[in-house]
C-alpha cells in the first residue's frame, strides 16, 4: 500500500515552504482586505498618529490578546471538526517550532472529512471577522483578517499536499503531521 507521510517539524523543505507561504498569504491577504476596505466598507479608525505612550502600549496588549485569542479559537475549531468526525478520538494542543497545532493523534479520516477539519477555522473565522467588519468597521480589522489568513498557510499546505496526492483516500493524523495511504491503513 502506498503512503505519504509528513512529519512537519523534521521536514525542512515542508518548514521552508510554510514560512514562505505565510508571509506571501499575509502580504496578499493585506492587500486584499486593503482594496475590500476602500471598496466595501465605511472604516472609522486611524493609524496611531497622535496617540500618547500609554495609548500605545495598551493598544499592543489588546492586539496580543486578540491574536492570542483567535489562535485559540482556531485551534479549538480543529478540535471540535475531529470530534465530530471522531467523537471517541482523543485530541491534544500544542505549539511547536512557532507553531499552535490541534491534533487527534492515531485517528484515521476520510480526505473529505479531512479536509473539512483543516479549511473550517479559517472559513468561520473569517466569516465572523468579515461580519464583525460590517457592524462595527475599523480599520485593524483587515490586519487581523490578514494575520488570520496568513497563520492558516500550515492548514493550506495541508490542502495543498491532499490536492496533490489524489489517490490517497485516507489520513491519519499524527502528532507530528499526517500520513496518507490509498487505502484504510487496518483494510
Amino acid at each position: 500500500m502506498n503512503k505519504y507521510v509528513l512529519d512537519i517539524f523534521k521536514d525542512q523543505d515542508a518548514l521552508k515552504t510554510l514560512n514562505k507561504w505565510s508571509i506571501l498569504i499575509t502580504l496578499g491577504a493585506f492587500i486584499l482586505f486593503y482594496l475590500f476596505e476602500v471598496l466595501f466598507t465605511n472604516t472609522t479608525g486611524s493609524a496611531v498618529i497622535g496617540w500618547s505612550p500609554l495609548e500605545l502600549l495598551l493598544s499592543v496588549i489588546l492586539i496580543f490578546l486578540i491574536i492570542f485569542a483567535v489562535i485559540t479559537v482556531h485551534e479549538a475549531i480543529h478540535g471540535l471538526f475531529f470530534k465530530l468526525f471522531r467523537p471517541r478520538g482523543n485530541v491534544k494542543f500544542g505549539y511547536s517550532k512557532g507553531m499552535f497545532y490541534a491534533t487527534s493523534p492515531g485517528e484515521v479520516f476520510r480526505r473529505h472529512e479531512f479536509k473539512i477539519i483543516i479549511i473550517m477555522p479559517f472559513i468561520i473565522i473569517t466569516a465572523l471577522m468579515m461580519m464583525i467588519w460590517f457592524i462595527v468597521p475599523h480599520a485593524s480589522i483587515k490586519y487581523f483578517l490578514a494575520l488570520h489568513t496568513g497563520a492558516c498557510a500550515g492548514d493550506f499546505y495541508y490542502l495543498h499536499l491532499l490536492n496533490k496526492h489524489p489517490e490517497m483516500q485516507y489520513v491519519e493524523d499524527t502528532d507530528v503531521g499526517m500520513t496518507m495511504y490509498e487505502s484504510h491503513p487496518d483494510g
